[in-house]
């Protein structure tokens, strides 16, 4: 169960675009839901050594101390903006953006990292940016997307509506379940599963009743009550093909406002098949992901 204590909203490159504006609206309503305080991070990384003749490219000195205080103006701003009545800090680093964001979160208890990611055009949405996919990789929390392939009818939104869940059946998808259900249960959404069984595996009767299992199981622990008649009703059981492209097909289908996935735990030796094609599953996705 997710059960957040603070909030962290970070975007690598362009802190004050219109995707961190558009991740706004999530981090102000999971933070009023969970009574959890906020934290806005921007990393400046530093600039390259300097070498002979590149001097006149590169300054010798920045003053990183003018550059902090300017941002910190800028994110008080935002927040007086975006995220009103909360309890918010900011704070402005210097170093790697991933690992600056990844450090700040374990160090700080943070439960929810949300960061935007910036895919503008084909082109640019098959490339995830690498900030992103080093803390897709690296974070032990939640980690939560904007849409980097954005579809104009598909849209971030508070309280999402339609939420599809993917499922790879290992041990951690009962906890992803958990999940999907409680949002749900807070929005009003209703919920679509989906389970893609490996590369030239035949999709078994046992696949579809152990989705039904970590659903019971699940909704009992979260006390809300299943609409379905047999195992074959709780949702999608498909074979092979492109996890990424089967999420993104159900998802427009279902015209989703959220993609739930479980990232695994690596620190305990379980990786996830979904853990590892996260990063085409958020850059293929056309609504907002979070991993779990």
């Amino acid at each position: 169960m997710l059960k957040l204590a603070a909030i962290t909203i970070f975007s690598a490159i362009v802190i004050f675009s219109e995707r961190s504006h558009a991740a706004a609206p999530f981090v102000l309503s999971m933070a009023q839901q969970n009574h959890a305080k906020v934290s806005l991070i921007h990393a400046i990384e530093p600039a390259p050594p300097i070498y002979g003749a590149m001097n006149s490219v590169f300054p010798d000195t920045i003053d990183y101390g003018d550059i902090s205080a300017v941002l910190k103006t800028r994110l008080a701003e935002f927040a007086a903006k975006e995220l009103p009545k909360l309890e918010v800090s900011s704070s402005v680093e210097l170093g790697d953006p991933a690992s600056t964001i990844v450090g700040y979160a374990e160090a700080n208890g943070v439960d929810l990292i949300a960061m935007p990611t910036h895919g503008y055009g084909t082109f640019r949405r098959l490339l995830l940016g690498s900030v992103t996919a080093k803390v897709l990789h690296d974070a032990k929390v939640a980690v939560w997307t904007t849409a980097h392939a954005p579809e104009p009818s598909h849209r971030a939104h508070p309280l999402p509506r339609h939420i599809v869940v993917a499922l790879d059946l290992h041990p951690h998808s009962k906890r992803t379940m958990e999940l999907a259900l409680e949002m749900a249960k807070a929005s009003g959404a209703d919920i679509e599963i989906l389970h893609i069984a490996p590369e030239g595996q035949t999709v078994a009767a046992a696949a579809v009743e152990r989705v039904d299992t970590i659903l019971h199981a699940a909704a009992s622990r979260q006390e809300v009550e299943v609409h379905s008649e047999k195992p074959s009703d709780v949702g999608e059981v498909l074979a092979g093909g492109s996890i990424a492209e089967q999420v993104r097909s159900l998802a427009l289908r279902k015209r989703a406002d959220l993609v739930i996935i479980g990232h695994g735990h690596t620190h305990t030796g379980i990786i996830g098949r979904l853990k590892a094609v996260s990063y085409a599953i958020v850059r293929e996705a056309p609504c907002p992901v979070l991993s779990f």
